[in-house]
């Protein structure tokens, strides 16, 4: 049997975890002297809760050691001795994690295929269903893999930063961008592309953040390839639920889902942000 492996940062819904029989490998937040596996020892709501007041301090992320990748890839392939892995994870551009899976993957006796997503949230979540419908129907590992890589380029992710002061403290953007952008009120808006991340737009102001968020949702809606749409959040879902109601009503066949963000990308994008992610 083919097992599949990824993080905490990918979107998925309890039900799509189980029918996939998906193991999880949490990332890790450092947060006012205390550490936390994400989805393990604090949830994604209390998360948003304590990351929205200013009173605290800059959360720290930190990628799942060697040791749980080791462990995990292990204890699958005691259970199924003549099994296989597919592990998945967010880009290597927000973090490590990918690369320590590679580590791991080499020091376990086994069949073990890791993949760099070269997304993460709902995007990741998409790689991982293509996974699980690809061993469904029968693949084999090579095949899988292969179809998975094969399938990143369909994936579109972009991210509505409210302000770039949360990616200049998490090391993603430079300070000096960040001091401009604040003296200008600019709303940038990041895309995953090519295995970087990239300025889509920069708007100043509202309006013209407005602007840009209609014309995505306007040419997804458009493109009849377009099935499924995951609408992520930080912290307030006003923005995400008015794009999904215009989605559902004007193409009621795409999947639409609509959640709370990982811990670990809220520590990045900071409060007000969202993502607009489409297969």
């Amino acid at each position: 049997m083919i097992h599949i492996v990824t993080d905490s940062t990918a979107q998925l819904t309890p039900e799509e975890i189980k029918e996939n029989d998906v193991h999880i490998v949490p990332l890790q937040i450092t947060f006012e002297g205390k550490t936390y596996k994400d989805n393990v020892d604090i949830t994604r709501q209390q998360f948003s809760e304590m990351l929205s007041d200013d009173e605290t301090e800059f959360p720290q992320t930190s990628q799942p050691s060697l040791g749980q990748f080791i462990k995990t890839y292990e204890d699958i392939l005691k259970d199924d001795p003549n099994g296989s892995i597919i592990s998945i994870h967010l880009s290597h551009i927000l973090s490590g994690t990918v690369e320590t899976a590679n580590t791991a993957a080499q020091q376990v006796e086994g069949d073990i295929r890791v993949i760099d997503s070269q997304s993460t949230d709902r995007g990741l979540a998409f790689e991982i269903l293509k996974a699980g419908e690809l061993i469904k129907a029968g693949k084999n590992l090579d095949e899988v893999e292969e179809d998975v890589k094969a399938f990143i380029p369909q994936i579109t992710l972009y991210v509505f930063v409210n302000s770039l002061d949360y990616l200049v403290k998490g090391g993603r953007a430079n300070r000096a961008v960040g001091f401009i952008s604040s003296l200008i009120k600019l709303k940038p808006v990041l895309q995953m592309k090519d295995d970087k991340l990239v300025f889509a737009a920069k708007c100043r102001g509202s309006k013209k953040l407005t602007k840009f968020i209609d014309e995505i949702t306007d040419q997804l809606i458009a493109d009849k390839s377009v099935k499924r749409v995951g609408l992520s959040y930080v912290d307030s879902d006003k923005d995400v639920k008015e794009i999904a109601a215009k989605i559902n009503k004007e193409r009621p066949d795409i999947q639409v889902l609509v959640r709370l963000t990982s811990p670990i990308i809220m520590t990045h994008v900071g409060p007000g942000g969202f993502a607009i992610i489409y297969e």
